[in-house]
């Protein structure tokens, strides 16, 4: 818990005398006698929309710091206090409440901001109605007080928090959403009463006009880093700095020169054997920092522009990743109109370099944008450029339109394409109980955006319909509160005219009196095409597999909490059934120290792999994904982490096959036997200086091999320990001026 004066934040109108709220955590200032309330929280998980349990009551006031939220929690002795220290935006069992607001109240870019009863904390972008970020870390104010009958919170957000269009009116309109968590009961309250898992949810925020107050912030962070590799002994000194300034809410600009991305936060470890590249998250400041006026998804489960991109594994063939010379992106409005831009570019001859402009109108529950991304890449002759619109119609309340238009144009010696594509969405609301989601998408054989963005295929066409029901009417004596329903159905093809394996699968999630919840899904993919499994090689005709998958995640139940799942599922060529274990567990050792794990074991008979060429092979196989995580918080500011993540897979017994000119698969021959291994381990100190301002210590090691050999487990994990592709300490000070 503390509070600090915003000494970079300048005021510029005043409208009224106003004294500063002091923010820790009590609300006890004249005031806020005169804030907004917000009361009567609805159940939201599980979703009943009856009364919560027990009473929570926001307020919300403008001020000239920024706009300020005060709650009160009641919470008897009988209900327990879950409050753990967890590290910024993994907050999970834990009491805890929830800000999330809309700054220009059009239902297209929200803030999440969460604060748990141990002043940890989160904070996200929410965009396409329900997708959360918490790649974004933004610089607020928060602090909690707790006493015998519960415990209240008060945040802070700046004016200069977000863009926000229209910052010189003297008034306003948000759209906000508040709800509370009683982690021991698994139970979430709001108000109003919308919910995350909803297809409609940031355009069922509450409307709330308020004064508004100008205000402008210049950061300056400087940084300095130093690398010790271990391995190939000597070390690497870093200097740069990252710009951020904002004269406004209409004006907000970033830039960094020679940024520093040390690995202070490390990936998940992934083995894919996939032909669709892994999607992973990007933590770098500049990066996300009003990032979300350009973040936009496209079907099926791709990204427009990808920042990964910018600094990955240099075009100059040696695996390094490109350092990036300089970047710079700017975001602003103008009436109803926004608009972004950003630039950035690569370091040496093979360096590239990135251009995006985005555009986005808006006009009540509705807009029109387009985004232009840029990729020269001079190491391998080649430009690419897209060009993007986006559309989305709120008919009513309860029907909603929406769509894409997809352009690319490729430059390339030998190589030039122009290829289109687009999707569209329509979003029905019948109840507060019922939703339907029908989806068409068409992606061309040309189309290409993933020099910027992430594109997992082309070539393609999908009709797409869900519905989800949720039934909350239960007894009151029954263990079951509420029942979330969802089914979907895809019909797939290219366009050569193939059809492509259609997908059923059915969703059935029961949330329990006692906090528990229980998980169904059944999944059907009825035989037709694979035309991605063998990379370009020829098609191959896939016979119908299906899953089965039963999950139990229990609530807290003192120190401990765990998740236990089973998946059942076919894989291959034949009907040989793979196993899949999915166990979490977690435990409190105190509040300021605790230690979770998870072990997924997966048991194939049959998987099914790309070799080369036109073969593929079926292996029998063992598969182990394990993690274990330790947080320890010996004293405020202070935060140390282990984390250490293990990924082996046996696979033997290979039979190989070999694509005919039908599509069939033919006998030919065995498959050599092999095993992977992958270890990565980190421990990491951070000291927080200020808000903003750190100081990191990491030791990273770990390693990825590969054998044409069958490996035991106990082998891989002894083995694994030994691997060292890596080793390397990591001394990093950021500063904010």
């Amino acid at each position: 818990m503390y509070s600090r004066p915003l000494l970079a934040v300048l005021l510029f109108v005043c409208p009224a005398a106003h004294a500063a709220l002091k923010i820790d955590g009590r609300a006890d200032e004249a005031e806020w006698k005169d804030a907004h309330v917000l009361r009567d929280f609805k159940r939201t998980q599980p979703y009943t929309l009856d009364a919560a349990t027990v009473v929570t009551e926001a307020r919300l006031l403008s001020t000239p710091e920024g706009i300020a939220f005060a709650f009160r929690c009641e919470q008897p002795a009988d209900i327990p206090r879950i409050k753990p220290f967890t590290p910024r935006d993994r907050i999970r069992n834990a009491d805890r409440v929830n800000v999330n607001i809309d700054f220009d109240a059009d239902g297209k870019v929200g803030y999440n901001f969460t604060v748990s009863l141990s002043d940890s904390i989160e904070d996200a972008i929410i965009t396409s109605e329900n997708e959360f970020s918490t790649d974004w870390d933004a610089d607020w104010l928060h602090a909690v007080q707790e006493d015998e009958s519960g415990w209240s919170v008060e945040i802070l957000l700046p004016w200069t928090i977000a863009a926000m269009r229209g910052s010189s009116t003297p008034t306003r309109e948000i759209a906000v959403n508040v709800d509370r968590v009683v982690a021991s009961r698994s139970e979430r309250s709001a108000m109003p009463p919308v919910f995350y898992g909803n297809p409609v949810y940031l355009s069922g925020f509450q409307r709330v006009t308020i004064p508004q107050y100008r205000a402008q912030v210049l950061d300056l962070f400087p940084y300095v880093s130093t690398l010790y590799d271990f391995k190939h002994p000597g070390s690497e000194f870093r200097a740069g700095a990252d710009l951020f300034w904002k004269p406004s809410g209409d004006f907000q600009l970033t830039a960094t020169v020679n940024p520093d991305f040390g690995q202070v936060e490390s990936d998940e470890l992934v083995v894919n054997f996939d032909a669709i590249e892994t999607f992973y998250s990007d933590k770098r400041p500049f990066f996300t920092e009003n990032q979300a006026l350009f973040d936009l998804p496209s079907a099926p489960d791709g990204v427009l522009f990808y920042t990964r991109r910018v600094g990955a594994a240099s075009d100059d063939g040696s695996g390094r990743a490109a350092d990036i010379a300089a970047a710079v992106k700017l975001n602003g409005t103008a009436g109803r109109l926004k608009y972004g831009a950003f630039l950035a570019e690569e370091d040496d001859d093979a360096g590239r370099r990135f251009a995006a402009g985005r555009l986005l109108y808006t006009f009540d529950q509705s807009n029109i944008g387009a985004l232009v991304t840029s990729v020269d890449r001079p190491a391998l002759d080649r430009r690419a450029d897209v060009l993007a619109n986006d559309w989305r119609w709120q008919i009513d309340p309860k029907l909603r339109l929406e769509g894409q238009l997809l352009l690319s144009q490729i430059d390339q010696r030998g190589a030039d394409s122009k290829g289109s594509g687009g999707v569209l969405r329509l979003v029905a609301l019948p109840s507060d109980r019922l939703q339907h989601t029908a989806v068409l998408t068409h992606l061309d054989g040309q189309l290409d955006f993933n020099d910027a963005g992430y594109m997992p295929r082309n070539n393609f066409n999908r009709a797409l319909w869900e519905t989800s029901y949720k039934h909350n009417d239960f007894a009151a004596d029954s263990a079951v509160a509420a029942v979330a329903w969802r089914g979907t159905a895809m019909y797939r093809a290219n366009d050569d005219g193939d059809r492509l394996s259609p997908v059923g699968y059915l969703v059935r999630e029961a949330s329990l009196r006692d906090g528990g919840v229980f998980t169904s899904e059944l999944r059907v993919d009825g035989a037709g095409w694979d035309d991605q499994i063998s990379r370009g090689n020829g098609k191959v005709w896939r016979g119908a597999r299906q899953w089965l998958f039963n999950e139990y995640g229990s609530p807290r139940r003192g120190k401990w909490q765990y998740q236990f799942g089973v998946w059942a599922l076919q894989e291959g060529v034949g009907d040989g059934l793979a196993l899949q274990l999915e166990t979490e567990l977690s435990y409190s050792i105190s509040d300021r120290l605790s230690i979770d794990g998870q072990i997924n074991p997966r048991w194939s008979r049959d998987w099914l792999i790309w070799l080369d060429g036109k073969r593929l092979g079926s292996f029998r196989r063992t598969q182990w994904d394990t993690a274990l995580n330790l947080n320890w918080f010996p004293k405020a500011r202070h935060e140390l982490r282990a984390k250490l993540q293990w990924f082996a897979i046996d696979a033997h017994a290979g039979k190989a096959y070999r694509i005919d000119p039908r599509g069939h698969l033919l006998r030919d021959g065995a498959a050599e036997d092999f095993s992977v291994n992958n270890f990565g381990l980190q421990l990491r100190y951070r000291y927080e200086i200020a808000p903003q301002s750190e100081l990191y210590l990491v030791y990273s090691r770990g390693g990825y091999e590969e054998r044409d050999r069958r490996e035991e487990s106990a082998d891989l994990f002894a083995d694994a320990l030994r691997l060292r592709d890596a080793d390397q300490f990591l001394a990093k000070l950021r500063y904010r001026f």
